[in-house]
């Protein structure tokens, strides 16, 4: 099962939460989701895409397509336009349809012409220029006059990929070049691209050149075509229907949440665990399909208010509440019974990982805490559900607090959970020793105890004691522990960040025969499920 994490979840958002449910207006979440595929540092320099059915291509704004033309081309490339790349401009027009009526008029009459969108007209093109000088002959030579004209930095083209012949040119940097499958009308039509993340997805694509010679790549998807996609990675599509029907219901919530999470990179939800795993359509299957399509349009809400449907792998006996991870409580992300969860018997659901000193200093020095060489690692204070909510890190130059989700996250090759102890070897611990006062017997530590030396002052107590009543001996000694004193251990159960919906719970519950409405109620208090579109 691909897993959800969550590193990068951050709840940010304080709601006005209202325990009186409200009609949920339709119109305000979308049908269609923008989802980055190639951006930032994994932004491309040309993409490929493939379709048996040829292309449609235009003009992307938001979710909005304005087709240009379609072509019977079944491979093409999208790229930047050359650097001081010429065409030669025929004729401009005020739709599309003028426009394609002439170009298949030059076109049949012998010309070779493509169309183009510059100074935000509908233009026909023709050549390909690395001069002025040869465009313009070709403008006053060919059967139709024409004008030589340059493109801008920022242009993007779309080409043959098998002749190298140029199809389509986009030259206004406030739209983004899009590309269909050319029955784009179709939800279920499929486009297959190129690179790390090859494969065949519904939807379209927008092509833009935010920086340099790089192109980002966004997939431009209806709603319903995205959870098929995510729940096969998030759950095994193997799994219980019900459960499957959970995992789309949270998915579905938890993507519309994210509207413009990425803004600055111009979209809304990116295609790793960051957001939500999303890839292609080869693992999809009957029963994610079914529990897509069965639970269509249906979000959670509390109140009026949509719900942070946030979710992971595993989380052992309890879940926990949002405040001892993120910070911010919210009344529907609170802990709740987990005991149908297996945790004993599923992949890392029960855990204990290793971590040397030396590999401890190395992971704080990266992340910009300069302690000096690690020497300790102590968890200070635990939720009431077992998690670490405090974990000090002690070095030769200092030590540092981690409070919250940063105590998992931190080391988290070493802890999959918050739910964890931490010992290391060699550790020598002081005897237990009963000591009587006026309020009656304790049981502690003899490092905490002071005894009255002959001179009746109290003096600290350490290594082999023997003590007496008079009438009795006993010798208390310390114990070291065994292992590797610059090994720290981690013992720990659960994976993920423990709050909202179980995965392996949620499977475990509807194997017993739970429909998904009441697992999701189970694991987000006092909210009611709404059918937004």
């Amino acid at each position: 099962m691909k897993r959800f994490i969550g590193i990068c979840i951050l709840i940010t958002l304080i709601f006005t939460l209202s325990l009186c449910p409200t009609t949920v207006n339709a119109a305000q979440y979308p049908d269609t989701l923008r989802v980055g595929i190639y951006y930032g540092s994994a932004a491309v320099t040309a993409v490929d895409f493939k379709s048996s059915e040829g292309f449609s291509f235009g003009a992307s704004s938001g979710k909005d397509y304005f087709p240009f033309r379609t072509v019977s081309n079944t491979n093409i490339t999208v790229t930047k336009s050359p650097v001081c790349a010429y065409h030669v401009l025929y004729e401009s027009y005020n739709n599309a349809e003028e426009m394609n009526s002439r170009i298949d008029a030059l076109n049949s009459s012998g010309m070779s012409v493509f169309p183009a969108f510059y100074n935000s007209a509908y233009c026909v093109f023709g050549g390909n220029f690395s001069n002025q000088n040869d465009a313009l002959w070709e403008a006053e030579n060919s059967p139709v006059k024409g004008t030589p004209v340059a493109v801008s930095a920022t242009a993007l083209q779309i080409k043959d990929s098998s002749n190298g012949q140029v199809l389509f040119i986009m030259d206004i940097p406030s739209y983004g070049l899009a590309v269909y499958n050319a029955n784009y009308h179709n939800p279920d039509a499929l486009l297959t691209i190129s690179g790390s993340a090859s494969g065949t997805y519904r939807g379209g694509f927008e092509c833009k050149s935010l920086s340099g010679d790089s192109l980002t790549l966004v997939n431009i998807v209806p709603v319903e075509s995205y959870l098929y996609s995510v729940v096969c990675r998030e759950m095994s599509p193997s799994w219980h229907v019900e459960a499957l029907k959970v995992q789309a219901v949270c998915a579905r919530n938890f993507a519309l949440s994210r509207i413009n999470y990425h803004k600055q990179n111009g979209f809304d939800v990116c295609r790793t665990v960051c957001c939500q795993a999303y890839s292609t359509t080869a693992d999809q299957s009957k029963n994610v399909h079914t529990a897509v399509d069965e639970t269509r349009g249906e979000l959670l809400f509390y109140g009026s208010d949509l719900v942070q449907a946030v979710y992971s792998s595993s989380m052992g006996s309890t879940t926990e509440s949002v405040e001892y991870v993120w910070g911010t409580p919210f009344p529907y992300l609170v802990s709740v019974d987990n005991s149908y969860e297996d945790t004993a018997n599923i992949n890392n659901g029960i855990w204990t990982k290793k971590l040397t000193k030396s590999r401890a200093t190395e992971i704080m020095n990266s992340r910009g805490y300069n302690i000096g060489n690690v020497t300790d690692i102590i968890a200070l204070e635990y939720s009431p559900n077992g998690r670490v909510i405090k974990l000090c890190v002690k070095g030769t130059n200092g030590e540092k607090i981690f409070e919250r989700e940063s105590c998992r996250t931190i080391f988290s090759e070493a802890t999959y959970s918050q739910k964890y102890t931490v010992s290391a070897g060699g550790i020598t611990t002081p005897p237990i020793v009963s000591v009587a006062d006026s309020n009656g017997t304790k049981s502690l530590s003899l490092s905490s105890v002071a005894v009255l030396s002959g001179n009746n002052h109290p003096e600290s107590v350490s290594g082999t004691v023997v003590a007496t009543d008079g009438k009795a001996t006993t010798t208390h000694r310390p114990t070291t522990s065994g292992g590797d004193p610059d090994t720290f251990v981690f013992s720990g159960e659960g994976w993920g960040h423990g709050v909202g919906m179980s995965q392996y719970g949620a499977k475990a519950m509807a194997e017993a025969g739970f429909g998904y409405q009441d697992i999701l109620k189970h694991y987000y208090t006092g909210t009611n499920i709404q059918k937004a579109y």
